[in-house]
């Protein structure tokens, strides 16, 4: 059975941060779970546009520790545009509709390393709010 079970929520970067740090919401990520872990995004920001046409990545492993900075590289890249890296990524997955970095490795281009490196600042400097989903009884 597939399902999310988890949702991040990115936003509060254009200035005004609202009384809760984070507001406008420009878009969420939400993680979905099934023979593997996935990550979608869904936009807020019509302006915002992922690297290539990549809808979903699958990262290394469930809850991997490099798998919500891969989906913000994936989904949001302009938040990272000041990394050297960026342009030969974007150039790269130009046609790209998926990341898969746990059966896909050979088709993440080398320099995906590098800017994983590159953006751990600006990824600091995001603010990212995390729940976790439950059903709610409708009793």
């Amino acid at each position: 059975m597939a399902g999310y079970s988890r949702l991040y929520c990115i936003g509060g970067l254009g200035g005004f941060n609202g009384a809760d740090g984070i507001n406008p919401i420009e878009l969420q990520i939400w993680v979905g779970h099934s023979s593997r872990q996935w990550f979608e995004a869904h936009y807020f920001d019509n302006d915002i546009r992922p690297i290539g046409k990549i809808k979903v990545i699958v990262p290394e492993g469930p809850d991997h520790p490099n798998a919500l900075l891969d989906a913000c590289l994936a989904f949001y890249p302009r938040a990272f545009a000041q990394c050297a890296s960026m342009a030969a990524v974007q150039s790269k997955l130009a046609r790209a509709e998926s990341l898969d970095f746990d059966m896909g490795k050979s088709e993440i281009p080398p320099e995906w390393h590098q800017l994983r490196s590159e953006a751990s600042g600006p990824f600091r400097g995001l603010h990212i709010f995390e729940t976790e989903l439950k059903m709610i009884s409708s009793e």
